[in-house]
């Protein structure tokens, strides 16, 4: 094995004058820990590397400051990859290295100088930059896909209610206790009913006959409904259904006031009670002549009693009366009778006659009818 001399300014024996490194065999005997640093972290244990000088001083390679080789040199100094220093490049200083330096990977896992020209850094990373952005890169890239698609859906719902809210914000109206009250469905007031006063009911009295010309008889009336029997009388009278009742017969028109002869079922409620007095039927005649005048003649009508008498026929009683009201501002009257025939039901039938005094030449059928009534 031949030794070479080793040239002044070769390191880590010695240093040359102006190169701002102190002797490593000077210093009071203690040896420089950064350069044994230096030789190994380069050398990798191959000895120490001659550094020719071409136009410049050279010195001993050395790392800067971010502990990566040949980034900035001293002044006059190149890096030991071939790159030129930051001052080296002025007075055109060139400094080589061993083979394959080049293509040498950098320090603490750096990318290696292969395939870039000398003096040349890399494109668009001033200073620490490249490292700084790259650890931010790699650390978002380290977060899972699953938490990052969790929270794009969460800051994307986020967004949908919000704009849900402000869009439909402004539909709502200002009074919702108003809208809510009116579509509550109103109840319709119930009319009001004035109540019917009748005058007190005479002593018996008996039925009389009115004046006027009385019709034809032309046969009986057989109401099987409500199980009575009656006088049928000829023109103008004809038969006609009467509401409210089962059978009967009527003159002119149904419009009020009414001329009808006509039967049914007493109105109203069965009597809680069987009718077997006078008074049981009195009373019961009572009620009906009151239902009458609501429904089958003129509002406003007052009533004058006429006859109160026993059924001839039967056990029942009859009531005839007067009633008076006013058409079109004009006073009018009609004369009526009612009789309650006891057909051995709890719920007796009535008969109800009523003529206007438009007609009063009808008034004379009144009694002969009431008279023939009876139960079957």
């Amino acid at each position: 094995m031949v030794s070479r001399p080793t040239p002044p300014g070769s390191f880590p024996y010695s240093s040359t004058p102006g190169s701002g490194r102190p002797d490593t065999t000077s210093g009071g005997g203690a040896d420089d820990p950064e350069a044994e640093t230096d030789q190994v972290r380069e050398s990798g244990g191959l000895g120490t590397i001659p550094v020719r000088r071409i136009g410049g001083s050279a010195g001993p390679w050395r790392p800067d400051g971010a502990g990566a080789p040949g980034r900035t040199g001293t002044s006059g100094q190149a890096g030991a990859s071939g790159r030129a220093g930051a001052g080296g490049g002025a007075d055109g200083g060139v400094a080589t290295g061993w083979p394959g330096a080049s293509q040498r990977p950098g320090v603490f896992g750096e990318p290696g100088t292969q395939g870039r020209p000398a003096g040349q850094a890399r494109s668009g990373v001033p200073g620490g930059a490249g490292r700084k952005s790259g650890g931010l890169l790699m650390r978002i890239g380290d977060i899972p896909i699953r938490v990052a698609y969790s929270l794009g859906a969460a800051v994307i719902t986020g967004v949908i209610v919000v704009l849900i809210f402000i869009l439909f914000s402004g539909d709502e109206p200002s009074d919702p206790v108003g809208v809510r009250r009116s579509a509550a469905p109103t109840t319709q007031p119930s009319p009001t009913v004035s109540p019917i006063t009748l005058p007190a009911l005479p002593d018996p009295t008996a039925l009389k006959a009115l004046p006027g010309t009385p019709s034809v008889v032309l046969g009986a009336v057989t109401d099987a409904k409500s199980a009575v029997t009656y006088a049928s009388l000829g023109k103008p009278w004809a038969a006609k259904a009467v509401p409210s009742f089962s059978v009967g017969q009527q003159v002119g028109s149904a419009g009020l006031p009414r001329t009808v002869i006509a039967s049914g079922t007493l109105p109203g409620a069965t009597p809680t009670k069987p009718l077997k007095s006078d008074a049981d039927y009195r009373r019961a005649a009572l009620s009906a002549v009151k239902w009458t005048i609501r429904n089958h003649h003129p509002e406003g009508g007052k009533v004058t009693w006429t006859a109160s008498q026993r059924l001839a026929t039967g056990k029942g009683w009859v009531l005839a009366y007067r009633v008076t009201y006013e058409v079109k501002g004009k006073k009018r009257t009609s004369q009526a009778a009612l009789a309650v025939i006891d057909i051995g039901r709890r719920k007796p039938s009535v008969l109800f006659v009523t003529v206007p005094d438009t007609r009063k030449r009808l008034w004379a059928d009144i009694a002969p009818v009431m008279a023939s009534v009876r139960a079957l």
